[in-house]
């Protein structure tokens, strides 16, 4: 490395970590509560507070990242989120922990994490620009270094568990945390997200909006986010719903539900890595349009209940095809929204982006309920064949493989 790359190095680094320790949280918090109450519903609890705050902490912490910048704002969601965590076994050994604090530390951290992940995102750009690398391939190492961290984490938390007891894996946690923060503060430059005299004030309801209307003035940015939108509302029972169910009705054990997911993302994984090889290679448009098109009918194949090992090759191919997906679409977004807009309007993609995934859990369990399984499988692969074949009509993809330059935006906010 040398110093037009040690940045990007760095933020992969520290995005890494920052997942890394945001896996072990998934496990170790909730079986800490487990310890603590002996409750799944109080698990259930902290569970949907480590994901709905940090939801809406994306969307209205746009404002205040694009405000005080990225670096300023990637140091301290770590070094917050680090804190929240230290919070849980400080309050535990003085005897001070209720359930109600735990509720407010995971809170807290969830609130930091959103804000700081849009952050990091939002420097790649510049740093890629920096170090002469592709955009898709570098943007194909952050999302190959996030599924890893979905590995990594888990599998951290659950060996230090055994090992040293829950409430010690918390303090490992916040150390990667503060290692996050301190290779950002030395390693990567100031970076500023202004642009001086492009912008008027404007008030903070206006500001969080603004998001919205520039994607209402960008087809493509806005075609995108409905069309995640609603993959992500069909995908959503998937892993908690659909497979758990195929799995205790027709193949028996609990175990292997655990291997599906897996094998999902190890070729998640190793399509990732390819991708970051060849990215510069290939059509945007195309690869999106192929990795969909592969992934849509499999739930009909999966519907007819093959033997196990052909569900498992369905997943890891499913995960192969599904790789290059977020790099792309981080790549897009990335060269069409100027430097100075840019938390708002990740934020507001974001925000886009989930809203429908606890609907879309909801629906398919009640799906699975009344219809069955293998019906919901088929029916979801319809409807997901269907939207896919619509973007052979849709004109915006066409514009994926522009590369428009870092342009200012001709929208400001509004006072």
């Amino acid at each position: 490395m040398n110093r037009r790359t040690t940045p990007i190095f760095a933020l992969l680094a520290a995005n890494t970590l920052s997942f890394i320790a945001e896996g072990i949280s998934v496990v170790a918090i909730p079986w800490f509560v487990l310890q603590l109450t002996g409750s799944y519903a109080q698990m259930g609890i902290i569970g949907f507070f480590t994901v709905l705050p940090r939801v809406i902490a994306t969307f209205l912490g746009g404002q205040f990242v694009d405000r005080i910048g990225f670096r300023t704002s990637g140091v301290a969601s770590d070094i917050l989120s680090g804190l929240s965590v230290c919070g849980i076994p400080i309050l535990h050994a003085t005897d001070h922990l209720s359930f109600t604090w735990l509720i407010v530390l995971v809170i807290v951290g969830a609130v930091f994490d959103g804000p700081g992940a849009t952050a990091k995102e939002a420097m790649v750009p510049e740093l890629a620009a920096m170090a002469e690398i592709d955009l898709d391939r570098v943007n194909a190492f952050f999302q190959g270094s996030r599924r890893l961290s979905t590995f990594i984490g888990p599998m951290i938390a659950g060996f230090l568990v055994a090992w040293v007891g829950t409430s010690n894996v918390l303090w490992v946690n916040a150390v990667v945390f503060a290692a996050s923060a301190i290779l950002i503060m030395t390693l990567i430059p100031p970076m500023s997200s202004h642009q001086d005299g492009d912008e008027v004030p404007a008030s903070f309801v206006s500001n969080m909006l603004f998001g919205f209307r520039f994607l209402r003035q960008h087809r493509l940015l806005l075609w995108l986010a409905g069309i995640i939108c609603l993959t992500n509302f069909l995908d959503a029972p998937l892993a908690t719903v659909q497979i758990p169910a195929l799995v205790n009705e027709f193949y028996g054990s609990a175990a292997l539900v655990g291997v599906l997911l897996g094998a999902h993302g190890i070729g998640a994984v190793i399509s990732t890595i390819i991708f970051s090889g060849i990215a510069p290679r290939l059509s945007r448009r195309k690869t999106f349009i192929v990795c969909f098109l592969a992934v849509a009918p499999s739930g009909l194949i999966i519907s007819t209940v093959p033997p196990y090992p052909v569900v498992v090759g369905i997943a890891v191919v499913m995960g192969l095809f599904a790789g290059p997906i977020n790099p792309i679409l981080m790549s897009v977004r990335q060269e069409r929204v100027p430097v100075q807009y840019r938390a708002r309007v990740f934020g507001s993609l974001t925000a886009i982006a989930f809203i429908a995934i606890p609907l879309g859990q909801l629906l398919g369990g009640s799906l699975v309920e009344w219809f069955g399984v293998r019906p919901v499988f088929a029916g979801v692969s319809i409807v997901y064949t269907l939207l896919v074949v619509s973007f052979f009509f849709t004109p915006a993809l066409r514009e994926m493989d522009e590369r428009p330059g870092m342009q200012k935006a001709s929208l400001v906010p509004q006072s």
